[in-house]
């Protein structure tokens, strides 16, 4: 094998021992650019194997997540599957892990375990509330973090019962910055030579992206709430009414509102103090969106939006997730990437030189044999760079 580095992460191998969602979703992102990943699984299988919808045999939902890995089974309570994970370690530039802190020790390869037969690998450790603090060893899912962040708290209508997210952003967040962490331990380690433990929690990455609520809550005296689809510091932003359904109004500052006006026939309420300015507008929430619907009220969203786009207004109809992933524009940015044998996933949005064309997840156990030919090979926690062929 020559050393190709046609690929961002040519060269990085990546040992995933997560399950589910949080880390194999940082370790997909990974395998998107580029990096050798080898999920690791029990001889069971991930639960999410068991997740449908289903293509054929195979979990859907796992294939999305599981895409351009190689794929072993290890059975971790028993001395064998042990060996099996430090001597990979010792082959590795990662790790990536979502157990919850402490079941790592008590199997003999716990993150500290690994750095001692590998100083130079990185452990990228995904749980609910951190290695550290009271709670380290409570479980959580994204349930849990979305309701002990806040966000719960400010999703949903006003009055009404807090809401989660329509997605698991409890896990995809943390994901997210595990790839993040991972990438900035991998070029510390080009300068320190060693590696490090990254340590990544579920409730940490939600709370750090409340950006504007949490704002409020340090600097005002009001304890942010649930304000439906509007934008509790600037208006007109939400979905308003139109003849046939809901129509999406972004407007953050005085400039867009006066081209609002404009496209809306409406040139008059930039002189009307209520709605003249910024300010004034967020205290006149209601009398906006009065204003606002009575003119749109007997207009096809597609008239709206074609009208506020025509005078440069932020704007959209309310898509379906049918048309988000197989409308004409969809088709056009290539949001869906098909796999050869026909299935259909969501493609990255990392469009970047050193992206990889995802490959299909593996079943279960299907590299068992070459990954464990792999244990011959010399480890790399003596190499001087370890994006190197050994």
């Amino acid at each position: 094998m020559t050393n190709n580095r046609d690929k961002a992460l040519e060269g990085i191998r990546i040992l995933d021992m997560s399950r589910v969602l949080a880390g194999p979703f940082c370790s997909m992102i990974l395998a998107d650019l580029g990096a050798e990943v080898i999920k690791v699984e029990t001889p069971w299988g991930d639960d999410s194997r068991m997740f449908g919808p289903f293509y054929g045999e195979h979990s859907a939902y796992y294939r999305l997540f599981n895409r351009s890995k190689k794929g072993i089974t290890v059975d971790l309570k028993t001395d064998q599957g042990r060996d099996t994970i430090l001597g990979l370690a010792a082959r590795s530039d990662v790790v990536v892990e979502n157990f919850r802190p402490g079941v790592m020790g008590r199997l003999g390869i716990s993150a500290q375990t690994l750095r001692e037969i590998n100083p130079r690998l990185i452990v990228t450790s995904i749980s609910g509330f951190g290695q550290e603090g009271s709670l380290n060893g409570v479980p959580a899912y994204d349930l849990v973090a979305q309701a002990m962040s806040g966000l719960m708290s400010v999703t949903g209508w006003p009055g009404e019962r807090p809401t989660r997210t329509g997605v698991s952003l409890g896990d995809l967040i943390p994901g997210l910055y595990g790839a993040v962490g991972t990438l900035g331990a991998l070029m510390e380690r080009q300068s320190s030579g060693k590696g490090q433990h990254v340590d990544v929690a579920m409730y940490d990455s939600l709370v750090s992206i409340l950006e504007s609520v949490a704002m409020r809550s340090l600097y005002e005296t009001e304890e942010p709430v649930a304000v439906g689809n509007d934008h509790a510091m600037t208006v007109p932003f939400s979905t308003y009414a139109a003849k046939n359904g809901e129509v999406v109004i972004a407007v953050s500052n005085d400039k867009l509102f006066s081209r609002l006006a404009s496209a809306l026939g409406m040139d008059h309420l930039m002189e009307d103090e209520r709605f003249a300015t910024y300010n004034a507008r967020v205290e006149h929430r209601e009398e906006t969106r009065q204003v606002l619907e009575g003119a749109i009220a007997d207009m096809p969203v597609e008239t709206v939006v074609a009208k506020l786009r025509e005078h440069g207004v932020p704007t959209s109809h309310v898509a379906s997730v049918e048309e988000a992933i197989r409308g004409s524009y969809a088709q056009e940015r290539g949001v869906l990437f098909e796999e050869p044998d026909g299935f259909r996933t969501l493609a990255s949005p990392l469009r970047l030189s050193g992206s990889a064309a995802p490959s299909p997840a593996p079943n279960l156990g299907e590299h068992n044999r070459e990954i464990k030919r792999w244990l011959t090979e010399p480890p790399r926690n003596g190499n001087s760079d370890s994006r190197t062929e050994t």
